[in-house]
């Protein structure tokens, strides 16, 4: 059958062969949108001469697909027997696999999960009560950064002496726990 006398037509029966609803097809033909172009989409898919030409394109279609699925497996069928005869197992091997996926017989390749590395260092690392906050606090402040020149800095600059000092104990301690408390360092409470 040859193309539709009307353009309009035979633009709307090749985009309904290749898997377009009518309303899309005729919306995008004729420049339609909405109930229109739904209604007059299915109306022209009524018409004989149109559902003529579009079993014509998908047989078409069809016949192209499977000639090219057919004879790429008829082509690696000769070359299994050719590298049977070359007593070649891993051509073999590979042209069956080649089939399979032609044919959609391939099993679905599992997925590979990988563990990704901490954001956080491995190592225990203290973290000044600033730090923490700008490392884990919800607010916009800048986040450290967590390379080695970052941590070798930081632990450069706690090694100064500008790190935070350690707390003391601030008390006038009586004659008797003067000797029993220390002013600085752990207090044992037992």
């Amino acid at each position: 059958m040859p193309p539709l006398s009307n353009q309009r037509h035979e633009a709307f029966a090749r985009l309904i062969s290749r898997g377009q609803p009518a309303s899309t097809a005729y919306g995008s033909v004729y420049h339609v949108t909405g109930a229109g172009a739904e209604v007059n989409g299915c109306k022209l898919l009524r018409n004989t001469k149109v559902i003529a030409r579009v079993s014509e394109l998908k047989g078409q279609a069809a016949r192209r697909t499977v000639k090219t699925v057919e004879s790429l497996v008829e082509d690696l069928d000769a070359v299994i027997v050719f590298a049977r005869q070359c007593k070649q197992p891993g051509a073999m091997v590979s042209a069956i696999a080649q089939q399979a996926k032609l044919l959609g017989l391939e099993a679905p390749k599992q997925l590979e999960i990988l563990h990704r590395p901490a954001l956080l260092p491995t190592k225990v690392l203290e973290l000044t009560e600033q730090e923490w906050v700008a490392q884990f606090g919800a607010g916009p402040g800048p986040r450290p950064a967590l390379t080695e020149a970052g941590k070798r800095r930081t632990a450069e600059k706690r090694l100064n002496g500008c790190a935070r000092p350690k707390p003391t104990v601030a008390f006038e301690p009586d004659d008797d726990e003067a000797t029993a408390i220390p002013t600085t360092g752990v207090i044992d409470l037992d």
